[in-house]
């Protein structure tokens, strides 16, 4: 039975120290009162709610390897993808390294694009790239992404 990768990073950690630097200001300005504290009151509020809300975008990153399928989520739908249906793979720069940009064909022939958020996922280069390779040779690949490809295969991660 296959299983998703995990997350590389630890979200616990920003989103504890968050909510505690956003419970010490609350209480800061509650207590003083001072002109205008409901205001900057709900600035922290809001600059809590939205920091912990890219926290959790981030956790939603899913890549599933199972045989011919690959299922990937980046923020909010899971959608899986048949190997003769991957027609080129463009990488994108992110602040965490790269991520994929998998084009696809769908049932109805039309085009579609679906991110594969590897860059927040441990292992999540390798796996996509043996997939591509092993299961799906048609695809094009755009320069960075045949780069990467080569990287993997120096250091032995892929095949």
């Amino acid at each position: 039975m296959a299983h998703p990768l995990e997350l590389s990073y630890n979200w616990r950690t920003p989103a504890f120290f968050a909510s505690v630097a956003a419970a010490i200001c609350i209480g800061v300005l509650a207590r003083s009162r001072a002109t205008g504290w409901l205001s900057a009151l709900v600035v922290v509020v809001a600059l809590w709610a939205l920091l912990v809300g890219l926290i959790y975008l981030r956790t939603r990153a899913y890549l599933l390897v199972d045989g011919s399928q690959l299922t990937v989520r980046r923020f909010q739908r899971l959608h899986t993808i048949e190997a003769v249906d991957l027609i080129g793979v463009a990488q994108f720069l992110t602040p965490n390294g790269p991520s994929y940009r998998l084009t696809v064909r769908g049932a109805d022939g039309r085009t579609t694009r679906v991110v594969a958020p590897v860059a927040l996922l441990r292992g999540g280069h390798s796996a996509l790239f043996t997939w591509i390779l092993g299961r799906a040779p048609q695809a094009q690949l755009d320069k960075g992404s045949r780069r990467t490809a080569e990287h993997l295969k120096t250091r032995g991660l892929i095949r």
